[in-house]
């Protein structure tokens, strides 16, 4: 029910009946696993989504620089996906989602495989990207405390 209502929202699934009226290009999805290319680097896994959407080369380097240090991945930026800790790997993915600096976000339950203390941090990351670009979210969890954070 309420993954399937995301990947309505996203666009990555159509609904069995009535119309969702969406603009998928000003939404990024943030799944339950992050979805890094093993065989890209955390930087080119960053430019990935700017690269199949013509953003200018110069543009999205600068973009995903920004991103990499901003969710504190500045000294991984050259490591694949498999060198990084699992809060790592989510931090990234946020960073991908982040590179088209869409208006509304979707989680579904991003946080769920990682334990309290990085949870807590990657939610406190996640305000402060959120407060700094000002986009609207939707968070599925199954966490009390994490719904109320």
């Amino acid at each position: 029910g309420k993954s399937t209502l995301l990947r309505i929202a996203a666009g990555l699934a159509a609904p069995s009946g009535g119309v969702a009226d969406r603009r998928t290009d000003e939404v990024a999805f943030v799944f339950q696993e992050p979805t890094l290319m093993p065989w890209r680097t955390v930087r080119r896994n960053v430019e990935l989504v700017g690269e199949l959407r013509g953003l200018p080369k110069a543009r999205l380097r600068a973009r995903a620089a920004e991103l990499i240090e901003r969710v504190g991945l500045g000294g991984f930026a050259d490591h694949l996906p498999a060198a990084l800790s699992g809060g790592m790997q989510m931090r990234a993915a946020l960073a991908q989602a982040l590179v088209m600096r869409p208006r509304l976000f979707l989680f579904d339950e991003p946080f769920s495989a990682l334990d309290e203390p990085t949870r807590q941090r990657l939610a406190d990351e996640l305000l402060a990207v959120q407060a700094a670009d000002g986009f609207g979210a939707v968070f599925v969890t199954h966490s009390v405390s994490e719904a109320v954070y």
